[in-house]
């Protein structure tokens, strides 16, 4: 658990540290931190530290909505290389603390490398100024489930053959669950069509931004996974079964009705002490300090 206090410092310190690698200035954020205990025991308290960031980007009209999988479409994959990292992040990160060994708690926490998310950028906003000729017909960012997921919803509903042994690798001792399942950030996969694929790869040698084209779209709806070094196939997988028709899930709640109680201050609280207390809120308090630190007061704002 995290005071408000180290909160502020230590999570705007590691926000403005990812912006200024990145070259990007962050403008925008929030965070919360509040603990009650009611008179009846009941507590009320967030656990775990919320802080949200950001900045302002923007979008051609023309590039609002996302291609369909088209057969004969390459998959690719932009950023860097595979790790041993975020294996179960999206997971773990709705676990209690320490209910995993020590070894998959540390394997879980995704590791941010700003370097890379900057050209891995140049490169996709290189293709958004294209216009009309922009390459990239699907584009969808690497998060909780990692290639496994990302791969799988990018050829949806197409469906698509993937080389695994074609995704670049940092770690040569990783298994192929975990070239499958890792979290590692800055990495994103793209459909993209044949013909655009030497248009795409001078932009990324210009960018040194890496790249693979790890497979292709069947137009069969099955996402196929195979192993070149065994020629096995791990994954045979319809996506109708996982990302088509699914149940929607239904939630049962029970309305509690609430006994409150008339409001009573205690005898010894003042409008001073009162709003002293309310000001030590981070939501609540003054978070000036944050726009003279580091660059968050670029453009006045």
């Amino acid at each position: 658990m995290a005071d408000p206090f180290d909160i502020l410092i230590e999570a705007s310190n590691g926000a403005s540290d990812y912006g200024n690698k990145f070259g990007e200035p962050i403008i925008q954020g929030y965070t919360r931190s509040f603990g009650l205990r009611l008179p009846d025991g009941e507590r009320r308290e967030w656990i775990k530290p919320i802080m949200f960031t950001g900045g302002i980007g923007q979008m051609d009209h023309r590039h609002i909505n996302k291609g369909d999988a088209e057969k004969d479409m390459k998959i690719v994959k932009i950023g860097g290389p595979a790790y041993r990292i975020g294996m179960g992040g999206g997971a773990a990160s709705s676990m209690v603390a320490g209910d995993n060994q020590a070894d998959l708690d540390f394997n879980a926490v995704q590791r941010g490398d700003a370097e890379m998310e900057n050209r891995a950028n140049r490169v996709i906003r290189a293709c958004v100024e294209l216009g009309e000729a922009n390459p990239v017909v699907s584009i969808h960012d690497q998060g909780a489930g990692g290639s496994g997921n990302v791969l799988k919803e990018i050829t949806e509903p197409g469906g698509g053959f993937i080389d695994i042994r074609k995704m670049l690798c940092g770690d040569k001792t990783m298994s192929l669950l975990e070239l499958w399942g890792a979290e590692y950030q800055e990495n994103y996969a793209l459909l993209i069509r044949p013909e655009s694929v030497e248009l795409f790869d001078t932009l990324c040698k210009r960018e040194k931004a890496p790249y693979s084209v790890v497979g292709h779209i069947t137009g069969d709806g099955i996402v196929r996974v195979w192993d070149a070094e065994d020629g096995t196939t791990p994954v045979d997988l319809p996506l109708e079964k996982v990302l088509g028709k699914m149940p929607q899930k239904v939630f049962k709640s029970d309305r509690k009705q609430s006994i409150s109680r008339p409001l009573q201050f205690p005898a010894d609280v003042t409008v001073m002490s009162a709003l002293d207390r309310v000001l030590r809120l981070s939501s609540v308090g003054s978070k000036r300090f944050l726009t003279n630190k580091v660059d968050r007061s670029v453009t006045g704002l």
